[in-house]
């Protein structure tokens, strides 16, 4: 017998031997569900831990509506479950590609209020619509949960309330030079994070926002007052010269990195790369076809070498948007 058949019939103890045993965890059944999949959706933590243990993939999909285990758990509402599969790295805002149902959206629709409430606590995020267009909290109001919407809701006032106190952030999108110092001076955390909501700033430090705006002088006083540029942020999970480069900041760029030398403040990372797609700072600054970014970054010592996960160069790709000036530029670099 197969370790999904035995999920399958409720032979819990011999599926735990086939595990000793070194059975392929993740082998599909019939259905194409894994094991982890379905002992989630049977809400079987003991199971759970010990395939998790023995290395099932947390966020494979299901071949035919793409549902991972954690759709799987929330739907049959173990929060433990839950809990288990987030701590091993499961996406907890991750969407399925027919429905485009999240880990939320899945519990409110499976009248889990104890999923509910632990996907809350643990971060999901509540402004995630369903190719229907619908929210968690509009599904929730439409089949008359009232005590889930509540759940919902408070942690929607609770975000509006964390944005509220973010006085560093926002004195930086204002652009308030004496707001930030005082604040500094105060003691305010310079590494502040605004929290995972479905905004713009989503995740971003005072920083990086300083950084995307092309406010060059706050940036010069962030990185003073200890702001670490080498700090992933944003859903993008790439740094503040990453921004710079993307938008074409071309003197920020020189405050992270020339001038940021200059004065012994930490430098950027110029070599680092974007998780998602591989991108340095230069390659977004090419991407954009900002020639005096890029520039700046060339003469900040960027590579030129690295590529992205597509297999290009910054060259490579200012000749493939057909940047002229720019592939003109890096190519006479490259050569020098």
């Amino acid at each position: 017998m197969n370790l999904q058949n035995a999920i399958y019939i409720g032979k819990f103890g011999l599926a735990a031997d086939l595990v000793r045993q070194g059975v392929d965890v993740n082998l599909r059944g019939p259905d194409g569900l894994t094991a982890l999949m379905t002992a989630a959706g049977f809400g079987l933590s003991g199971l759970v831990k010990q395939l998790l243990a023995a290395g099932a993939d947390v966020n494979a999909l299901e071949p035919q509506m793409g549902a991972t285990a954690l759709h799987k758990a929330a739907q049959s509402g173990s929060p433990e479950v839950i809990g288990l599969l987030l701590d091993h790295g499961a996406f907890l805002d991750q969407q399925s590609p027919i429905l485009g149902d999240t880990a939320l959206i899945d519990a409110v629709l499976y009248k889990q209020e104890d999923a509910v409430r632990l996907l809350l606590a643990r971060g999901a995020r509540t402004a995630i619509r369903n190719h229907w267009q619908q929210t968690a909290l509009d599904l929730a109001q439409a089949e008359g949960l009232d005590a889930i919407a509540g759940f919902i809701e408070e942690r929607e006032a609770s975000d509006a309330n964390r944005v509220g106190s973010l006085l560093l952030i926002a004195a930086v999108k204002a652009g308030d030079r004496v707001e930030i110092e005082r604040l500094i001076s105060a003691g305010a955390d310079i590494e502040e994070r605004a929290p995972l909501i479905g905004s713009l700033d989503d995740d971003y430090t005072p920083l990086g926002i300083a950084a995307r705006e092309g406010n060059a002088d706050i940036v010069r006083l962030l990185l003073a007052a200890g702001a670490d540029p080498a700090s992933p942020i944003g859903l993008m999970r790439g740094t503040s010269l990453h921004e710079a480069g993307y938008f074409g900041h071309a003197h920020v760029v020189r405050e992270l990195t020339i001038e940021a030398r200059r004065a012994s403040l930490p430098v950027s990372d110029l070599s680092a790369q974007g998780p998602y797609n591989g991108l340095t700072a230069l390659h977004d600054a090419v991407w954009h076809g900002h020639v005096e970014a890029a520039r700046a970054l060339i003469e900040s010592g960027a590579p030129l070498s690295l590529k992205t996960h597509a297999g290009q160069t910054p060259r490579e790709l200012a000749v493939l948007y057909g940047y002229d000036e720019l592939a003109r530029l890096l190519a006479d670099v490259d050569a020098a």
